[in-house]
């Protein structure tokens, strides 16, 4: 399967890497705190709200990325609806045959 994103698209940073960043942002803040620091309250509150911001325009972001993905997804489900039948009806097929064989294995124990 082909990607579709441009580069215009791709993100400069993995959503990942930013909350990584957000929560060491969040740990060093609380650190601080912590350590009895009670002078930097005011650059801890400005340094959370922008953490807190940050954190919501990721959310944002994230949201719009998965509606463009669905929207991607269900382009190519009608464009190709067959074969996405028989790919749903095969790995349908397969999940059965694990959870039946799960449940008969324990009903017998």
């Amino acid at each position: 399967m082909r990607d579709h994103t441009t580069p215009s698209e791709a993100p400069e940073h993995s959503g990942t890497d930013t909350l990584k960043a957000l929560i060491h942002e969040a740990e060093a803040a609380l650190t601080s705190v912590k350590e009895g620091h009670s002078a930097n309250l005011e650059d801890l509150r400005a340094r959370l709200r922008e953490a807190v911001d940050e954190g919501k325009a990721l959310a944002a972001n994230l949201g719009k990325a998965v509606k463009r993905q669905a929207a991607r997804a269900d382009d190519a489900i009608r464009a190709n609806p067959y074969p996405t039948i028989g790919v749903a009806l095969g790995l349908g097929l397969v999940l059965g045959i694990l959870v039946s064989g799960r449940l008969r294995s324990n009903s017998a124990s």
